[in-house]
């Protein structure tokens, strides 16, 4: 997925450059710096795991990526008012194994 998120990321700002903020414009396109040096990486020095996770956290600082250009890959996946990925019948972002659980603000484990 991270290929084919860089691969598609030029021609999604080109078409959308003028209906984007010039701060989103930006975030976008730092995004797309981050995911060519982390697909770079994976190509050339996959074992190189403290880099990966330092251009995986400036990633995350830009936010989520463009959800058009995300549905584009996962054409079923929703998308909640921020972006986030939806993931139904699972709760808090998702989490595998834990659906249906009554999460009331309680730790579940103690």
């Amino acid at each position: 997925p991270m290929k084919d998120i860089c691969e598609r990321f030029p021609s999604w700002l080109a078409e959308n450059k003028d209906s984007l903020s010039p701060n989103d414009y930006q975030k976008y396109g730092k995004q797309y710096q981050y995911f060519q040096k982390i697909v770079h990486l994976y190509d050339h020095d996959p074992d190189n795991t403290a880099r990966l996770t330092e251009y995986m956290n400036s990633l995350q600082e830009y936010g989520q990526p463009p959800p058009d250009l995300v549905s584009e890959l996962a054409p079923d996946l929703e998308f909640d008012s921020d972006g986030i990925p939806k993931f139904e019948g699972m709760m808090g972002g998702g989490m595998p194994g834990m659906e249906g659980m009554d999460m009331n603000g309680e730790c579940s484990i103690m």
